[in-house]
Formats: structure tokens, C-alpha cells, sequence
């Protein structure tokens, strides 16, 4: 059994601006780095035999300041990256999600990826890191959508539980599963006490 502890990124520039960022990329902000060290420290009793992260840079960097200090290896998946959405890259989230606003199935309409798309490439990649490194504990860093659609094809509804990505898997946040040859949930996102998050 492969266990899994799934990271959505520290704060951004873009998070901080509200700007939609799948694909394309922006720096941690100060307070996404702090976050991540934060989490660290928080995790440093895990013994970690390896890390998987998205090839974005804020993922990579963030899966950095965690494991700071520590001899884990930090392995990139273009895989892993965030949910593509297309014509919306880098646009203002109240513009295109303004009145509620709400794609249901995705974005392959706009250029982008259907959420059936995200959940199909990172469970593969999942259930491809668990094959080879079988009773590991797994380091993944990667984004909010892609973990938000994971969860919620698990444990249906879960979109609907809060109102926004930012809110249902939080900046650093942390998602726990299992793996044997299915995924399994074992914790829904969470933050741990003390946690800093945007305001």
C-alpha cells in the first residue's frame, strides 16, 4: 500500500492577483514560501522516501522549502501540472467566473481540459507511482483543481461543499490517500493549526 500526502502549492503572485493559473505559471509569493516551510516542519516526523511533483515552477519550488534540509529526491511529471484552462490561462477569475458562473464539465470548449481529462491523467500518474514505489510514503505537489477533482470523483459532492477551489483545497493544503491498486481517500484537504492562508 502506497501512501500518498497530496500538497496544492504555496500562494502565487497570480492566487494573490485572482488570476486563473492552470498551465501557465507564476512565482510564490512570500507567503506561499512560508507556507511550504511552515509545512515542513509540520510533516518533518513523515519519512518521506521520495517526492513527486507537477513541472510547474511554483509546485516545484514548493515541494523545495517543504523538504528543505531533508535528503528526499524531487521528481517533476509534467503528469501532475494543473487542470488546463485554455482561453482563460492568466485571466481575472471574477470575469470569467462573475454571477456564479459555472463550467460543469470543463474547459475543452475554450482550448483547455475537461475535468474528466484532469482526473484520467493524474490518477494514472498515481496509480503509476504507486506501482513502483509500492509501501512508500509519497510526497505529491501539485495544484488545486487537479486535487479538487481527484477528491471529488472519490467522494462525490465535494465540489459542491465549498464555494471555490481556493477554499476546498487551500494553499498548501494537505490530501491524504492510499493506494494498492485503486485510490482510496483517506483525508479530504486539510489545513494543520496555525496554517497561514490568504486572506
Amino acid at each position: 500500500m502506497t501512501h500518498f500526502y497530496i500538497i496544492r502549492h504555496g500562494e502565487t503572485v497570480f492566487n494573490r492577483k485572482g488570476r486563473i493559473q492552470g498551465w501557465c505559471d507564476s512565482p510564490l509569493t512570500d507567503l506561499g514560501v512560508s507556507q511550504a516551510k511552515q509545512l515542513g516542519k509540520e510533516l518533518k516526523n513523515v519519512p518521506f522516501d521520495v517526492c513527486f511533483c507537477s513541472t510547474s515552477e511554483r509546485a516545484i519550488d514548493t515541494a523545495s522549502s517543504i523538504l528543505e534540509g531533508r535528503n528526499v529526491k524531487i521528481i517533476p511529471s509534467k503528469n501532475l501540472k494543473e487542470q488546463s484552462f485554455g482561453d482563460f490561462e492568466a485571466e481575472k477569475s471574477v470575469d470569467i467566473f462573475k454571477d456564479g458562473v459555472r463550467f460543469p464539465d470543463g474547459y475543452r470548449f475554450c482550448g483547455g481540459e475537461n475535468h474528466s481529462d484532469v482526473i484520467e491523467r493524474v490518477t494514472k500518474e498515481l496509480k503509476k507511482i504507486a506501482s513502483e514505489y509500492p509501501n512508500a510514503n509519497v510526497l505529491v505537489v501539485c495544484h488545486g483543481s487537479a486535487i479538487k477533482h481527484i477528491v471529488n470523483a472519490l467522494c462525490p459532492g465535494f465540489v459542491n461543499e465549498k464555494p471555490n477551489t481556493a477554499a476546498l483545497v487551500p494553499n498548501c493544503s494537505v490530501t491524504r490517500m492510499d493506494c494498492d491498486t485503486e485510490l482510496k481517500l483517506i483525508e479530504k484537504p486539510h489545513l494543520f493549526h496555525g496554517q497561514q492562508t490568504l486572506k
